[in-house]
């Protein structure tokens, strides 16, 4: 404690300076509530505005869950095809396959991020 404290302590002890008069919570409820005015409360009823949506959702997720299996099977239908007119379209020739090689290893080359210098260090090694 600090010595205002001590002061303030010693001259007025450790008496509580508040005081509530006698018998004040015992009519304190009646008073409040008559200060409170009367209103009549009316109980509401919930409404119910979506229930035209809580019928139609399962139709919903079922027409959602058909588009989306209509679309993914015209999807894969359209890509399993594609490959396969490829393969028809193009025909092998050594010149083909020669410039599928030198485009595959200038990828690779790229990938692995080595020049020509690099090439030939590690072939002749």
């Amino acid at each position: 404690m600090t010595n205002e404290e001590k002061i303030i302590q010693e001259k007025l002890g450790n008496q509580n300076p508040f005081r509530v008069p006698e018998g004040y919570f015992d009519s304190f409820a009646d008073q409040l509530m008559s200060q409170i005015p009367e209103t009549k409360r009316e109980v509401e009823q919930p409404v119910h505005k979506a229930t035209k949506l809580r019928l139609l959702r399962p139709i919903l997720v079922a027409a959602a869950c058909a588009c989306i299996a209509i679309f993914s099977i015209t999807l894969y239908l359209n890509h399993a095809q594609e490959p396969a007119k490829e393969l028809t379209a193009t025909k092998a020739t050594p010149s083909n396959l020669q410039n599928a090689e030198e485009e595959y290893l200038d990828d690779a080359a790229d990938y692995v991020m080595l020049d020509n210098a690099d090439i030939y260090a590690c072939l002749s090694e």
